[in-house]
């Protein structure tokens, strides 16, 4: 792959942010950014879930709108460090807040990817919506649909994580404005 959009390092920088204060890693963190959406989706694939137009049409808007959005706080974000680097010798708090710059950065831009998959997901959805597997003769016959089936839960845990880490984006800017 391409170096020039190989993003391991932000998704691995992302993961590494999933840690307690003292840069242990937080097993509650996995569990509400991971397990908590896998579980959101494999209620809406019990449920038998399927997105319709509006919705993925919703989802698409919203991912354009957060990606727009987390650029100019990936911007207010560069801003504060600069600051903090400027400031460097006066400020007693420079260790812990320049870790939560960095934090918020790989936070803020693994939320930008994310956003692009959530677009991609429905783009794939609105392209795989009729399409359907047949498996099976006779009376046992199952009809496998890659929209409900894949891409539905895809789509449903990568919106679910998407949400959570906005929320974590949102506290972390709210401790780095009011330290």
């Amino acid at each position: 792959m391409s170096s020039k959009v190989n993003v391991t390092d932000i998704f691995l920088g992302h993961i590494a942010t999933l840690s307690d204060p003292e840069g242990k890693r937080s097993i509650g963190d996995y569990i509400t950014f991971f397990l908590v959406p896998g579980l959101v989706a494999g209620l809406g694939l019990l449920a038998g879930y399927n997105l319709n137009k509006d919705v993925a049409s919703m989802l698409v808007n919203f991912g354009a709108i957060f990606t727009a959005l987390l650029l100019s706080v990936l911007v207010l974000v560069y801003d504060q460090e600069s600051k903090l680097e400027a400031n460097k010798e006066l400020d007693t708090l420079y260790t812990p807040k320049k870790t939560l710059l960095g934090q918020l950065y790989y936070n803020i831009c693994f939320s930008i990817l994310s956003s692009i998959v959530l677009v991609a997901l429905c783009f794939v959805h609105s392209v795989v919506f009729k399409l359907v597997q047949d498996f099976g003769s006779g009376d046992a016959i199952f009809h496998f649909s890659y929209a409900r089936y894949l891409v539905t839960p895809l789509v449903i845990f990568v919106t679910a994580n998407l949400l959570l880490t906005i929320v974590m984006i949102v506290k972390r800017m709210h401790a780095m404005l009011t330290i």
